[in-house]
């Protein structure tokens, strides 16, 4: 039966994403244009001889902002969907959990993420004349990405279980994308060492920072830092968000969704 869920929770977001196609195209297109002029921005004042690594520098910081902004965007954000078309109530009362539905986001999550990425990569090759794909070592620039992943996700899902009780739209609750971006520009290297780890202490910079150790040469500063904080913050973060779905269900079978709005 479980497997039964599961597989019909996979076919019901990849047929949406077959059926919105259009949507989602257009969601990939306005993504990299967004990120190209992001990237022309930052890439404003650096010298001519420094831009080859500094495009590449630029459009890895993009690539993990953008996992932590598709995940926390398609999947916390579709609750207040799910919740408006009456669906929540649906899935409960047949002993389906709806967060277990919004995690099926994954799919869309992933799509826009590898097609607007790969997009982007191939404009900025072709415009700067350099390979922003080529990896020092990839083993090290997966497992980053996958933190972040479970980061995005985390935050993701407690927006979900926060929309479930309250009736602040999740784009208030997700104001953090918008200063993360800016915060993982920061190259750790320049900032003074007594501020470094504290850096690294801030959600989303120390698997940022294991990215740009994996796609960047002779570049190894805090690398045991950054992996030691990036799984602590990776467990918190799942847990914290395990936390609040359980919470959530609970004053949900008792309340109703949104029946107050207080915690």
């Amino acid at each position: 039966m479980a497997i039964t869920r599961i597989k019909a929770i996979l076919w019901l977001h990849t047929l949406r994403l077959r059926r919105y196609k259009w949507s989602f195209l257009n969601m990939i297109l306005a993504e990299t244009a967004w990120i190209f002029l992001f990237i022309l921005g930052a890439l404003l004042f650096v010298p001519s001889e420094y831009l080859g690594t500094a495009v590449k520098a630029a459009f890895w910081t993009i690539v993990a902002w953008n996992v932590i902004s598709q995940f926390s965007s398609l999947i916390g954000g579709w609750m207040n969907f799910f919740i408006s078309i009456g669906m929540v109530e649906e899935h409960t009362l047949r002993g389906i959990s709806p967060f277990k539905m919004i995690l099926g986001r994954i799919i869309p999550s992933f799509s826009v993420i590898t097609a607007s990425l790969l997009f982007m990569a191939a404009i900025l090759n072709g415009v700067f004349n350099t390979n922003v794909l080529l990896v020092n070592n990839l083993p090290l620039l997966v497992l980053a990405l996958l933190l972040l992943v479970v980061e995005g996700l985390s935050y993701g899902l407690t927006i979900a279980a926060i929309s479930i009780r309250t009736s602040i739209p999740y784009n208030m609750l997700e104001i953090l994308n918008f200063a993360v971006v800016g915060i993982l520009m920061i190259p750790v290297q320049s900032l003074p060492e007594m501020i470094r780890i504290v850096y690294l202490c801030i959600p989303y910079a120390a698997p940022a920072h294991l990215a740009k150790i994996a796609t960047a040469i002779n570049m190894s500063a805090l690398f045991t830092e950054a992996l030691i904080i990036s799984i602590a913050e990776a467990l918190i973060m799942a847990l914290t968000a395990l936390h609040f779905i359980k919470s959530s269900e609970k004053w949900m079978k008792r309340n109703g969704v949104r029946a107050v709005g207080f915690w």
